[in-house]
């Protein structure tokens, strides 16, 4: 899992729900706009793998067995430098300047800052979920399937080394990037729930599935 920068934009609201213009006299020119940076959650993969599995079949009758099983595995990504952000992606990021404390005269965006330090410019990959072994083990009831030349499996799974932890975004929102006031205060709140959120990194303790597959 990693974190992609990009820029967006959030409507000044106020704690009613309303929308704040920005001239009440002129509603044509639209409302107050607030650019922000947001880090987008993304899967890129790993770009090694190794996985074994454990299995002791035990026959019931005929095509049916039980087997205990152990799974485990791992998935990293060896090279994080190789996970480039799109060149035109990365420079609205850099170059955009996030925050909008105050408007001119013109109802332009005044107070708006550069990011600085600057994201860097691969993927930002989360250190908790990298180089982390998955497993699982469990018990399975297997039938062979001849028509289909595969085994039905119906399995209870147990995971010992599952993710349960909390993932805060690197690039946060902060208050200054929003006016004083009521509005700027309920905006700047509903960003980071909305769009700069704290994420909880929890797989499911155990699971209860069946397939149709030589492995899963």
């Amino acid at each position: 899992m990693a974190y992609l920068p990009s820029a967006n934009v959030i409507t000044l609201t106020n704690p009613d729900g309303t929308p704040v213009p920005k001239n009440p006299a002129n509603p044509r020119l639209g409302n107050w706009t607030i650019p922000i940076p947001v880090d987008q959650i993304v899967f890129p993969g790993g770009d090694l793998t190794v996985w074994t599995n454990l299995e002791y079949r035990i026959t019931i009758a005929g095509p049916v067995a039980i087997a205990p099983f152990i799974d485990a595995g791992i998935d990293p990504i060896l090279r994080p430098s190789q996970l480039l952000i799109a060149p035109v992606q990365y420079d609205q990021v850099i170059s955009t300047p996030f925050g909008c404390a105050t408007l001119d005269a013109g109802f332009n965006c005044q107070g708006g800052t550069i990011l600085n330090p600057r994201p860097p410019q691969n993927l930002q990959v989360l250190g908790a979920t990298n180089w982390r072994p998955r497993g699982s083990t469990g018990l399975e009831l297997q039938m062979f399937l001849p028509v289909v030349n595969a085994p039905f499996r119906i399995y209870w799974a147990y995971n010992p080394v599952r993710l349960d932890q909390q993932a805060t975004p690197p690039i946060p929102v902060n208050r200054a990037m929003f006016p004083a006031g009521a509005a700027g205060d309920y905006t700047y709140h509903l960003a980071v729930n909305t769009y700069s959120p704290t994420f909880l990194l929890r797989e499911p303790r155990k699971t209860f599935r069946f397939t149709v597959a030589t492995t899963f």
